[in-house]
């Protein structure tokens, strides 16, 4: 969590309504309201931060699709290595096969319904390329 939170630019754009000086000034007001409450875990009404992070992380999406997982890992780069070296192991025993993508950034894309609810989605994917990079690497392995 940082403020200010990158993409203001594009946020002061998308928004209708007065001079982009004053659309950024908006977006940053708010910005720094919501990272104040989520950093000192303020609670606004029903609104508790320590609880709203927990739900990001139990309804942040990964699924099995087509008998495979998918999912994206925030680790250390010696645990990547880690789990890479036990991937090609098992791949060497025809137990898996696999596809990996390393990168520096992560990008989740909400659907928010309303913070107040439990039921928002996050699709959690790589900012470099994620599920579609690790799959073309599958399938140049497989072939």
């Amino acid at each position: 969590l940082r403020w200010p939170p990158q993409g203001v630019e594009y946020e002061a754009r998308a928004r209708r309504g007065g001079s982009l000086a004053l659309r950024r000034a908006v977006v940053l007001s708010f910005t720094l309201w919501a990272y104040t409450l989520m950093r000192f875990n303020i609670p606004i009404g029903k609104f508790v931060p320590k609880s709203y992070v927990r739900q990001v992380v139990e309804n942040s999406d990964f699924r099995k699709f087509d008998d495979g997982l998918r999912m994206i890992l925030d680790c250390t780069v010696e645990l990547a290595a880690e789990l890479e070296q036990g991937l090609a192991a098992a791949a060497a025993q025809g137990i898996v096969r696999y596809g990996l993508h390393q990168q520096d950034a992560a990008m989740m894309t909400c659907f928010t319904p309303s913070v107040m609810r439990a039921d928002h989605v996050h699709f959690i994917d790589g900012a470099s390329g994620g599920y579609a990079a690790a799959a073309t690497l599958l399938k140049t392995r497989a072939m």
